[in-house]
């Protein structure tokens, strides 16, 4: 029988949304994504208007990424400790601020000064994430989770699929600056909503289980949630070197850099088809096999675009795995909501972005390192199997304890164990130990 993680880490009365307030949050979320990528769009423009070289583009998004990876982990920890919609809130109104500078600073064409204010968006953005992650099961009734997570999704996705075209029909006529106000503009409007939510710190479940579980800790021992953190590296970095060539492999493959806007609504296309999946399917559970199967799916895709050499099937792969990705990453994102305490829940979600940001750097930094002596076509065929090798490890599950003299085992019928000092749990078995302790090894049969 398949042991439930609530039961070791049940949510707290206190921290269970007593009314639904996650249309908010969706909004806050929608706005403030639909003008981030307003801003990608914009400021690649803008930067190589004011200097004309390649360079500056690709410097803008090492900027906006690079600093992403000191963020999430200082983030959940605030958002446990003052509140995760204080921490998102003000954290999006900071934002606000930084993207009414660059406004300021692209007026006046200071490059460095620009690229250290997105710099320093890029590391306050990822310290909202976790705030935003952990705002939601404190907002939405427990039977809505799943649907709200997929609209969540939903939302991101489809900033990735309209808002470049929206810049793109616009650009012509506007200068790129009055898209980066529209962003600073967006932010604010989303800080103040998140802000309205008043979702507090969640009270102290039990100080043993938190004095004894750091949140690295919760994600190894369980298989589901480890199995999830190595996919969000392993697939981020995998397709972070895609996207680093991307526009290459347009040109060389397919015949025109302009291609590249096409392969990019695939990409938006699939993530929104998988939301819209969920909306109206709700799988029971999902499990480590769950997480490798849709990680397979989506990685796979990646390394086959290296080898077709028509349009139609490259945007069939790009849409298929980013299809999978939302499908199994937004369940096992519901899950972590619904099995890690409320009062770990932010720094469980720092993890998850800390190692998603990291995976995103390693590609990159394997892109500009590698695409000049392997060529395009070898480095993404090769970030796709180092990613599916690496992610390997997640899956072997921790060795079974060996069993004790004192312990009975009745074929067929739970195990119980009754002693002095011990506490264990297993699929086959259920042990009473000292009240006044908890389990240190989650099993799962996956």
């Amino acid at each position: 029988m398949p042991i439930d993680a609530a039961r070791f880490f049940p949510q707290a009365a206190g921290t269970l949304p007593r009314a639904d307030r996650s249309v908010r949050l969706l909004v806050a979320a929608g706005i403030s994504t639909y003008g981030d990528w307003l801003t990608v769009v914009a400021l690649g423009v803008l930067l190589f208007d004011l200097t004309h070289r390649p360079e500056a583009p690709a410097l803008y998004i090492l900027a906006r990424f690079a600093p992403r990876v000191f963020g999430p982990t200082l983030g959940g920890s605030l958002a446990d400790r003052f509140g995760p919609s204080r921490v998102a809130g003000w954290s999006a109104l900071g934002l606000c601020a930084l993207t009414a500078a660059i406004v300021v600073l692209a007026n006046t064409g200071t490059i460095w000064a620009i690229l250290v204010a997105v710099a320093c968006a890029g590391f306050l953005g990822s310290v909202a994430q976790p705030g935003y992650s952990a705002c939601i099961p404190r907002v939405t009734p427990p039977p809505r989770l799943l649907r709200v997570n997929a609209l969540y999704s939903g939302l991101i996705e489809s900033s990735v699929l309209v808002a470049p075209v929206i810049g793109a029909l616009v650009l012509p006529f506007v200068q790129p600056q009055v898209l980066v106000a529209a962003d600073a503009a967006s932010f604010g409007v989303a800080g103040l909503v998140v802000l309205s939510l008043r979702v507090r710190p969640a009270d102290a479940v039990s100080s043993r289980t938190h004095d004894r579980s750091s949140a690295v800790a919760t994600v190894a021992r369980d298989p589901m949630l480890r199995a999830l953190a190595a996919s969000f590296f392993c697939s981020a970095a995998a397709i972070t070197a895609l996207q680093a060539v991307l526009v290459v492999a347009a040109v060389e493959r397919f015949g025109q850099a302009t291609d590249v806007g096409w392969l990019y609504a695939a990409v938006g296309a699939g993530g929104v088809a998988g939301s819209v999946v969920l909306l109206r399917w709700t799988p029971r559970t999902i499990r480590a096999r769950g997480i490798a199967l849709g990680f397979l799916v989506e990685v796979m895709p990646l390394g086959l675009f290296a080898l077709v050499g028509g349009l139609p099937a490259a945007l069939g792969l790009l849409f298929l795995s980013t299809a999978a990705a939302a499908l199994y990453q937004t369940r096992g994102q519901t899950a972590l909501q619904q099995r890690v305490p409320a009062a770990l829940l932010g720094r469980v979600n720092g993890v998850m972005r800390l190692l998603l940001y990291t995976g995103m750097l390693a590609g990159a930094i394997a892109a500009v390192a590698l695409v000049e002596p392997l060529g395009w076509t070898a480095l993404v065929m090769g970030a796709a199997a180092v990613s599916l090798v690496a992610f390997v490890p997640a899956t072997i599950p921790y060795r079974r304890r060996s069993r004790r003299p004192d312990e009975v085992t009745l074929a067929g019928t739970p195990m119980v164990l009754v002693s002095d000092q011990t506490a264990t749990a297993s699929r086959a078995s259920f042990s009473i130990g000292k009240p006044t302790e908890l389990p240190h090894s989650l099993h799962d049969p996956s």
